[in-house]
């Protein structure tokens, strides 16, 4: 578990837009919420990133498959940042998490230093647990020069919204670099976003080769997140947040070996949207029969009971 400067503990996050924008789900999870078989309260929820503006990227909602696919173990996504931008989340979605009582991450996508600090306007009255910035996304265009400056300078201007501060990379990213130049800045790091589909699967054609190829989420980039959470742990101080591939208790203890202090899900809710309770709860339960409880520190200087 990891602990923010302003109290707030997380230990299992949703993975960005993996119950949506408000936490209640996608429309065919709906039924299971009512149930009780998906409980949005054991999880910090993260939403769906957010631009400052309306972005129309790839995702049509009457024909989601032109960019998401399922694959073997795993999902390939082209969504490409589609969303209805920062006021209408304030304005919609906002209440609703806050009066069914959501402990809630925003996760954001700045272009540039402006938006960031526009970004920060917007989000310094809201009751949140932390804002999210996305600074790797695999379905759009990044800065090229000096990304890990373009990063930092970013993290820096959202930091005047007055929360913690995570910053989730990406793999073909210089992620180690960036989680260094945020010591200080951020509070935990979230490692890894989807993974390029070539960095995955080298010359075989993707499903969603039209757009680029996609990002590969799920069993397929298990080893990509191991290792990145290897090198983060032995390179930063920061709190590790892991994600990517988590299906079952034995792909959490390894992690947590590895040097995780919280898990992001996110396929898996797509996968088998019954599981990510059941695989919470069991965590929880071996953690009180089995493992012990380190403590560590993220860079706010806040201590964090595991």
């Amino acid at each position: 578990m990891i602990e923010f400067s302003n109290g707030a503990r997380v230990e299992f996050l949703t993975g960005s837009g993996a119950l949506g924008y408000d936490g209640r789900g996608w429309w065919w999870e709906y039924p299971l919420r009512w149930l009780g078989i998906l409980n949005p309260q054991e999880f910090t929820i993260v939403v769906k990133t957010l631009t400052l503006r309306p972005r129309k990227g790839n995702l049509r909602w009457y024909a989601p498959w032109r960019c998401v696919r399922l694959i073997p173990g795993g999902v390939v996504n082209a969504v490409g940042l589609t969303n209805p931008g920062i006021d209408w989340w304030i304005r919609v979605c906002y209440p609703r998490m806050q009066r069914m009582g959501l402990q809630t991450v925003v996760s954001v996508f700045p272009e540039n230093e402006e938006e960031a600090r526009a970004f920060a306007q917007k989000l310094r009255p809201l009751n949140l647990a932390a804002i999210e910035l996305n600074a790797s996304c695999p379905n759009v265009e990044h800065c090229e020069v000096d990304v890990v400056n373009h990063v930092r300078v970013i993290a820096c201007a959202l930091q005047e919204a007055g929360h913690p501060l995570i910053v989730k990379v990406g793999y073909d990213q210089p992620y180690v670099a960036i989680a260094q130049s945020l010591e200080g800045v951020a509070e935990a790091i979230h490692a890894i976003n989807a993974v390029p589909w070539h960095l995955v699967f080298g010359a075989k054609p993707s499903p969603l080769a039209r757009l680029g190829g996609g990002g590969v989420s799920g069993e397929p980039i298990r080893p990509f997140v191991r290792e990145a959470i290897r090198r983060l742990r032995d390179s930063t101080r920061l709190p590790v947040i892991a994600g990517g591939g988590i299906y079952t208790l034995q792909d959490l203890h390894e992690l947590w070996e590895l040097g995780a202090r919280a898990f992001s899900i996110g396929t898996l809710f797509l996968r088998a949207p019954w599981e990510p309770n059941r695989l919470v709860r069991a965590w929880r339960a071996y953690q009180v029969d089995e493992t012990p409880s380190p403590t560590v520190t993220n860079s706010a200087g806040k201590q964090s009971n595991g």
